[in-house]
């Protein structure tokens, strides 16, 4: 075996440290999730339903279901969004820990980064949604609280962390140094005027306002997220109902379970991974939800992929498909129909 060069040695230990960015490689797959499908199928988007002019995603941080909806802590997101919106009973994240979670939702599959929430040290050229859109001359961006500038695709900085942001480890996404050239956005750079967000926008909150709470001395609060979500979400939330535009909030995953793929129909309720998830804007029908057998992150995107005639990206859970939810199941039911 050829012996690495010193100059080699240095870049491979500052890749690893994430003080360089990785080259833009597809990586190795290590069977870690079903095998990523190459099929361009798409799921039909029924008449009448609408395709909404914005999407705004919030995903928040490792709570179980029960510890969000129905808690007074919560009070904006269960007095105003469950109020109004669609709450989804039976929604499912796919494994624990977090990282993997946030792949699932963007692209599918978890790309088989592992369960520890090692950032990968390659790029991927897999589809995702926010390539899909662009290619289907929509658009995509994702707004990270404390990223430190635009673009940057280092691993930490303050409350940011890399392993929420799925869509800089693809090559197919663009991550510029300026907002007309980048999907990789600070949320300072969420705009004022709503009408010029993206088609689609996912919004990643801080290490704290996300509500896991995991920088020194600031414990896991709903409170405290609930009041970020109220302070900085709820402006674009009262717009979107009047202009044809959506809200969803969601969680990465709860907060049981040893690191793996999870079973939502493992016979221990506390080990089915069981989230809050609530779409709330124009034309939602307010009220519970089960969705027959369930959903996942994956059917959440796979029902943005109808809506904009996207062809399907990665493939359903294998213990999600077991459970009885299907890889194409949307969701329709939330949504009223034109006459």
């Amino acid at each position: 075996m050829r012996r690495k060069t010193p100059v080699t040695v240095v870049v491979a230990l500052l890749v690893l440290s994430g003080v360089v960015s990785p080259a833009r490689a597809q990586p190795a797959n290590n069977a870690t999730s079903p095998p990523i499908s190459n099929s361009v199928t798409k799921v039909p988007w029924p008449a009448g339903l609408p395709v909404y002019d914005h999407v705004v995603i919030v995903i928040e941080e490792n709570k179980n279901y029960e510890q969000i909806i129905g808690n007074k802590g919560a009070s904006y997101i269960n007095k105003t969004l469950r109020a109004e919106g669609a709450n989804l009973t039976r929604m499912y994240a796919e494994e624990h820990h977090s990282e993997g979670n946030y792949f699932w939702l963007f692209s599918g599959s978890n790309q088989d980064v592992g369960f520890e929430d090692d950032i990968p040290t390659t790029f991927f050229a897999t589809s995702n949604l926010g390539a899909g859109l662009m290619q289907n001359q929509r658009s995509f961006k994702g707004y990270s609280e404390d990223l430190p500038k635009i673009g940057w695709t280092g691993n930490h900085s303050g409350g940011y962390a890399r392993k929420h942001v799925p869509w800089i480890s693809f090559s197919n996404v663009p991550d510029g140094a300026q907002i007309g050239t980048s999907s990789n956005l600070r949320f300072k750079d969420f705009p004022i005027d709503f009408t010029k967000l993206p088609t689609v926008a996912i919004v990643v909150p801080n290490l704290v306002n996300d509500m896991h709470g995991v920088l020194p001395f600031q414990p896991a609060s709903v409170k405290k997220g609930d009041k970020w979500l109220r302070q900085n979400i709820d402006p674009y939330y009262r717009w979107a109902k009047q202009n044809n535009s959506l809200l969803i909030v969601t969680f990465d995953e709860d907060d049981n379970g040893p690191s793996g793929l999870t079973n939502p129909s493992d016979p221990d309720p506390a080990r089915r991974n069981r989230i809050a998830t609530i779409l709330a804007g124009a034309r939602i029908k307010s009220g519970d939800y089960a969705e027959g057998k369930g959903v996942t992150h994956v059917n959440l995107l796979r029902t943005l992929e109808a809506m904009y005639g996207l062809p399907r990206s990665g493939a359903q859970q294998a213990n999600a498909v077991n459970a009885g939810i299907a890889d194409d199941f949307i969701i329709t039911d939330v949504f009223s129909s034109t006459p």
